[in-house]
């Protein structure tokens, strides 16, 4: 069994861990979920409340992958702007997804207070410009969120107020999302792996499915040790989707991210670094995203790799942007440096649908996924309980194209084309 890699979030935690078993022998349920991170967790409680018989199969550990080692940050947003999504399906489609997002945010809320679930949450989401461009975008669509979709939680926030809420001079105004806000995302998986097994979800942990096979009247999902013979099989594996990929996989990316966390910051720094709390990530295409714990370190995201090895220079670059952003840091080394896989989408948007009559996904979260996540969850399980595609159908709506050149060439585009989007940040900031 692979063990959680280093990180913060697995030497904060305040908990004992649960060691689920691996599966041994042959079974069967109305829905084998593959993959036990927010997605395959999210899909268990709503289908297991909706009276079905659930098997969750995890390769390696309960939120070993990024719902383990994430950013934490929640945000209704839809990755790729309302506005252009609406030029391309309509505006029904992008209300009804703009809700969904909203309603994402919700059920992060729901599911703490229903299962007791202690996961440091705490509110305040803030976009911040990185040049006077984007915060002209911001105010573009502020309009558009008020007077089109009736959404006014949330506010422009002028370069001396984001400075004051960051603690940082970089940046030229805000788009700050009051009902957003920031969790430790291992305490809350985990809370969602006791709510599940609460609600008699069988989950197997080092239980890796070899091979899918689709039958008439069922699906059998084989292991190295077992066969589960389930009526429907939900693929929530996201970057780290492989063998079992039912015809999706060439519609995601994998790429590799890199966080660090600080030790507790001194008093005198708390006073000055996000003294707001919020969480906080600019408009670079290989954005930064930073929040503080709740003792009081510094949590930074950024620095991006492309060619799926783990780089120590790559992850020291990201202590680099940090001190960038907040110079006051100097002597605030990193204690934790980690890194993992992220799948994301051509258009950013995640894929969520129906390989086939019996196989349902969901991945491709491109980096929102501590919220849509849950709500993926909640759409795939009520599809299944109603045999009707209903909310899924909007999700559908949005066309998924295969990252171009197959296997073999779409890593060295995306390089390319993310090199000539990093100049285009430079030389507009």
């Amino acid at each position: 069994m692979l063990d959680y890699p280093n990180s913060y979030y697995i030497e904060s935690l305040d908990r004992d861990l649960i060691h689920y078993p691996s599966l041994s022998d042959s079974d069967s349920c109305d829905l084998c979920i593959i993959g036990g991170g927010f997605t395959g967790l999210s899909t268990a409680i709503e289908a297991s409340k909706n009276g079905l018989k659930v098997i969750l199969l995890e390769q390696n550990k309960i939120a070993w992958g990024a719902s383990g080692r994430n950013g934490g940050q929640i945000g209704p947003d839809l990755s790729n702007g309302v506005e252009i999504l609406e030029k391309k399906y309509g505006f029904e489609v992008v209300k009804n997804l703009w809700n969904l997002s909203l309603d994402a945010v919700r059920l992060i809320d729901e599911r703490i207070e229903e299962f007791n679930i202690s996961c440091d949450k705490k509110l305040g989401n803030l976009t911040v410009a990185t040049n006077k461009s984007k915060l002209l975008d911001f105010e573009h669509e502020i309009e558009y969120f008020q007077n089109k979709l009736d959404y006014h939680q949330t506010k422009i926030l002028s370069k001396a107020e984001v400075s004051e809420a960051v603690g940082s001079e970089r940046y030229y105004g805000g788009h700050l999302f009051e009902q957003g806000g920031h969790i430790h995302p291992l305490k809350y998986a985990l809370g969602l792996a006791d709510a599940a097994t609460t609600l008699n979800v069988d989950i197997y942990e080092n239980t890796k499915a070899i091979k899918i096979s689709e039958e008439r009247n069922h699906v059998e999902v084989r292991t190295a040790k077992g066969i589960v013979k389930a009526k429907n099989v939900a693929l929530c594996c996201n970057a780290y989707l492989e063998e079992i990929d039912s015809g999706i996989k060439n519609r995601i990316m994998p790429i590799i991210n890199y966080m660090i966390a600080t030790k507790p910051l001194n008093q005198a720094l708390q006073k000055t670094v996000i003294p707001s709390d919020y969480c906080v990530s600019d408009t670079n295409f290989d954005l930064n995203y930073y929040r503080l714990s709740a003792d009081k370190r510094m949590i930074f995201g950024g620095g991006v790799s492309y060619s799926l090895k783990h780089s120590e220079v790559l992850a020291k670059k990201t202590e680099k942007r940090m001190l960038k952003v907040f110079p006051n840091l100097q002597n605030e080394k990193a204690e934790y440096i980690w890194g993992g896989y992220v799948g994301i989408t051509l258009n950013r948007v995640p894929d969520i649908g129906q390989a086939s009559r019996r196989i349902y996904y969901a991945h491709g979260f491109s980096g929102h996924g501590v919220a849509l996540t849950g709500i993926a969850g909640r759409v795939i399980a009520n599809s299944i309980h109603s045999d009707e595609k209903g909310v899924l159908e909007t999700f559908e709506k949005i066309k998924h194209r295969n990252f171009p050149g197959g296997r073999l060439f779409k890593m060295p585009l995306l390089v390319i084309i993310s090199t000539l989007q990093r100049m285009t940040d430079i030389f507009n900031a």
